[in-house]
């Protein structure tokens, strides 16, 4: 099944509306366009900027828990060992590095900064809380929550995207048979926004890879337009506790 270039389809409503608005345009191409399509087209270009902003939002803050981690891995594995030694019953993972994903690793964190805390008061937990460990615990947390709402507004950015896509679609499809019936085929607009793919002759959508999945939501049936902002992400774990 082919994926949705979601790029290209916005490059498409803009030449839509670029068509709309020519000097001495057909009143009917006109119509439809700013009747039928505009406010799909626009909630579809909205969405559409809101993906882009959140994967860059998602790319910084996945640097910064990245760098966070290569900085706290060395402490994590002194104080893992000395913890083994002074608490044996605790169970720990062994390695920052050895955990799949974000989650798992701030998980590990807590876990280990939980068992100071059980054994506050003694030297050897005291000295591990006061040291590069304890120093860095509240970055490398931070960090790793902000990179975890990062993902999840990506993933809501790309849902919205999605549900928005249809419903523009099935009215650019509208709007382009218009524009061929009205202006022809071979002319100059109707080719600027006829979308060329492997399956054009059932007019379905353009093809090109998927955008890579990060977190997936359940996508809520299409409806009109709205201008419902997505709200920010909360924390899926605490705050880091000071050290």
């Amino acid at each position: 099944m082919s994926a949705i270039e979601y790029g290209r389809f916005q490059r498409v409503l803009l030449r839509c509306a670029e068509l709309a608005a020519e000097a001495g345009m057909k009143a009917s191409v006109v119509r439809m366009h700013d009747e039928t399509l505009r406010p799909w087209a626009e909630a579809y270009l909205e969405a559409q900027g809101a993906v882009v902003k959140a994967g860059a939002a998602f790319r910084k803050e996945h640097r910064g828990a990245a760098e966070a981690l290569a900085a706290f891995d060395a402490p994590y594995r002194e104080a893992h060992r000395v913890v083994r030694a002074f608490a044996p019953e605790a169970v720990l993972p062994d390695t920052l590095k050895a955990q799949p994903t974000d989650t798992d690793k701030l998980n590990a964190l807590d876990q280990l900064l939980d068992t100071l805390d059980d054994h506050s008061g003694e030297a050897w937990a005291d000295e591990i809380a006061e040291g590069a460990l304890g120093q860095r615990a509240a970055a490398a947390v931070r960090e790793m929550n902000e990179a975890i709402a990062a993902d999840m507004q990506f993933a809501q950015a790309r849902d919205a995207r999605a549900a928005a896509y249809g419903p523009a679609y099935e009215r650019y499809l509208r709007f382009k048979r218009l524009v061929r019936d009205a202006l022809g085929s071979k002319s100059r607009q109707y080719k600027r926004i006829h979308l060329r793919t492997q399956r054009s002759a059932a007019e379905d959508g353009p093809v090109t890879r998927p955008d890579p999945v990060v977190v997936r939501l359940p996508v809520e049936a299409a409806s009109p337009p709205s201008q419902r902002a997505l709200g920010p992400a909360s924390s899926r774990l605490g705050e880091a506790r000071p050290s």
